[in-house]
């Protein structure tokens, strides 16, 4: 049974859900602003970027629905355990709900390498690069069917829910009350060894392609003389990188604290549930920031955006003054 004086309204589902789609309505429409900015506002200098942004921007947005209005989690740490608030409660199931989401945050990181290796590309000096189409397409083709399939062997184990259910109640014996709810499903016990190789060589395979694309880039960018390439191309270069690091550094900042306070959580074994749901607001924001950083970093998409804002202020003001001198023809 629950602790009735512990459950407080930020302990609750219905806080969790409604700050969720609130934080989507912030998120989304950020969202569609960059996607047009991307379509429409790239510069010509930029062209060759243009999919990876668009393929970025897309699995950000696609992880955004997810955590917001799809799944909604709503995470009992220490435990690894959670239930679905979102709309596809009742059609999905938690365990493949989970899949999708590990993949969505995993995709992400494909995405992170498909920019970082055109910049690579970009490079003169440069000769091992994936420099034709077709190789490219089967190179993503292949580390996004690599991650579905190396992560899903967990998912297809079958659990006993019941027991691992008392071991979470063991550890909290105190959750809150959506704990006790029928969808409640616990994802791990804590010794298993799949998932441990799962994560491991998942995001080994993302963290080592990343590691090679920024570091081969930075190598030649600053060790390797080249007579034939400007030291204004060379700057360019160097000044993109430092865009698309950025692009990905400032939502990554965001999301720090929920990692470390759920690594926090789980070492000392600490359960609160206000605590769990703020966390996992700040998770959910990562698709704002992540949005927000390229419209700011970007000087085409923020120029863009300032134009924007103050051609409505101006019109706003337009407008006021005629309304003004009108009256005052009137009344004069």
């Amino acid at each position: 049974m629950f602790c009735e004086e512990n459950h407080t309204y930020y302990w609750s589902g219905d806080y969790l859900r409604n700050c969720y789609h609130i934080t989507a309505l912030f998120s989304v429409p950020m969202s569609v602003l960059l996607f047009y900015c991307i379509f429409y506002k790239t510069p010509k200098r930029m062209e060759s970027m243009k999919p990876a942004l668009i393929n970025l921007q897309f699995w950000t947005t696609n992880l955004d629905f997810v955590l917001t209005i799809f799944s909604c989690p709503y995470i009992f740490f220490p435990s690894a355990s959670g239930r679905p608030l979102g709309i596809l409660s009742d059609y999905i199931s938690v365990k493949w709900q989970s899949y999708y989401g590990q993949l969505s945050v995993m995709y992400i990181g494909v995405a992170l390498i498909m920019l970082y290796e055109n910049r690579q590309s970009q490079i003169m000096t440069i000769t091992f690069k994936l420099s034709k189409k077709r190789t490219r397409i089967i190179y993503y083709a292949a580390n996004y069917i690599a991650l579905s399939i190396i992560v899903l062997p967990f998912y297809m184990t079958e659990t006993n829910q019941s027991e691992l259910i008392e071991m979470v109640l063991d550890r909290i014996p105190c959750p809150s009350v959506e704990f006790f709810d029928n969808s409640t499903y616990v994802l791990l016990r804590g010794d298993e060894k799949i998932p441990f190789f799962s994560i491991t060589i998942s995001t080994s395979l993302v963290v080592f392609q990343t590691l090679f694309f920024v570091l081969h880039s930075l190598y030649h960018l600053t060790m390797i003389k080249n007579h034939k390439v400007s030291k204004n191309t060379k700057e360019m270069q160097k000044k993109y990188l430092v865009c698309v690091t950025t692009q990905f550094s400032i939502p990554l900042l965001v999301i720090i604290f929920p990692i470390c306070y759920s690594l926090y959580s789980d070492r000392f074994n600490y359960y609160n549930q206000a605590y769990n749901n703020n966390a996992m607001l700040m998770m959910a924001t990562h698709g704002f920031f992540s949005s927000f950083s390229a419209l700011y970093i970007y000087k085409h998409y923020r120029d863009f955006c300032l134009q924007l804002i103050f051609r409505k202020k101006n019109r706003r003001i337009s407008v006021t003054t005629t309304n003004r001198m009108s009256l005052a023809s009137i009344t004069g």
